[in-house]
């Protein structure tokens, strides 16, 4: 009975440690709005393929009231529930560009993306970088994007829409 509990309390423990790694940052930017007439975007971090802090919504700064004095991890994840419609989210974003052990960090500042939400609808941003030239005598060329996709339907995962963002050499 004793090892049957301390395996629970160290099983409860564990599970603890690891789900205060990962947060989700949630709000929502117009509580004026019915739940019917709103859309869910939820910024997914990855360390290699994008880290997002998201700064204004509509030209409305939000950031402070979204994260707070809270630290953001880049496994972390933003969950933003907002007005169908056009909508405007600017977002910083950070990718780290590299291979084996050797990574560089690329950077954008103020990158502002503009969809139509429709109301209902659960949308997913995720940023990707790919290698666009790679070479073992010169430097490496890389192409940053962010992605729109509608997970409405588990199923059915569509891409809506890519944006490219820039390029780095690394």
């Amino acid at each position: 009975m004793k090892k049957t509990a301390v395996c629970f309390v160290l099983a409860v423990g564990i599970m603890a440690s690891l789900s205060s790694c990962l947060t989700t940052h949630k709000m929502v930017v117009d509580t004026n709005v019915p739940e019917d007439q709103t859309a869910t975007v939820t910024f997914v971090n990855d360390p290699r393929n994008g880290y997002f802090i998201v700064k204004e919504w509509n030209n409305i700064k939000i950031v402070d009231e979204l994260y707070g004095n809270k630290s953001i991890s880049s496994d972390d994840k933003t969950k933003l529930t907002v007005p169908a419609g056009n909508t405007s989210l600017t977002f910083d974003v950070e990718f780290a560009i590299g291979g084996g052990n050797s990574y560089a960090t690329y950077t954008l500042k103020n990158i502002e993306l503009r969809y139509d939400m429709e109301q209902g609808k659960l949308y997913k941003i995720k940023g990707l970088i790919k290698a666009k030239s790679l070479s073992l005598f010169k430097s490496n060329v890389y192409e940053a994007f962010v992605s729109i996709y509608d997970v409405t339907d588990i199923k059915n995962i569509e891409l809506l829409k890519e944006w490219k963002l820039g390029e780095a050499e690394w």
